[in-house]
């Protein structure tokens, strides 16, 4: 997969000034995994200084971007985290059924090609009881600025590496069996059509 060089490359210089905004998020995402951890869409790793590692049995990184995933690879290196990357499209992960105890998530159900089944993917792999932990851009509950995201889609996606910010994403979550233990929705001040969030903790019932 070619992947999005220029946009690796500058990924981490354009999320530093929202760090303060995100960074506590990201804590919060991932601080709580525990066991076999699957993160979604790893990218250059921004989230692995937040992994409490002292709970975790096994972290594997998925993301089909050569440029991201070297990246990532790098910094679990000046970390000292054992980070397993694979190489592999969310909608598609080669890994068994019931592989994992967590899964995570930020800010990448925006931009995979087919979200649904990508979710589906989550749920097939998360042993029945474990959870999936998730930040995301999300569809604006104001309808007026929910038309404005519409309108702003097709130039954000060609500017963001495929980022669509009208998703409904928690909506699709709920549509894959999942059954949410904790939703907040929020707004980040100046992120444009990016600025509706949901931050989730969702489990997959245990006699699924």
């Amino acid at each position: 997969m070619a992947g999005h060089p220029l946009f690796a490359a500058v990924f981490d210089l354009i999320q530093r000034p929202a760090a303060p905004m995100i960074d506590p998020w990201r804590r919060r995402v991932v601080g709580e995994a525990t066991g076999r951890v699957l993160e979604i869409g790893v990218g250059t790793g921004l989230n692995l200084p937040f992994y409490r590692m002292e709970h975790i049995e096994r972290l594997v990184g998925l993301e089909p971007d050569p440029h991201m995933r070297r990246r990532a690879a790098a910094r679990a290196r000046r970390l000292g985290i054992p980070l397993e990357l694979v190489a592999a499209p969310a909608e598609e992960m080669p890994f068994e059924d019931q592989s994992f105890d967590t899964a995570v998530a930020t800010h990448v159900f925006c931009s995979v090609a087919d979200p649904e089944r990508a979710l589906r993917e989550v749920f097939r792999v998360l042993r029945p009881g474990g959870t999936f932990r998730f930040l995301e851009h999300v569809r604006s509950a104001d309808e007026r600025a929910a038309r404005w995201q519409d309108r702003v889609t097709p130039l954000w996606r060609f500017v963001a590496a495929g980022c669509h910010p009208n998703r409904r994403t928690t909506e699709m979550i709920a549509a894959a069996g999942f059954a949410f233990e904790e939703l907040e929705r929020f707004e980040f001040a100046g992120g444009g059509p990016v600025k509706p969030q949901a931050f989730g903790v969702a489990r997959r019932p245990a006699q699924s």
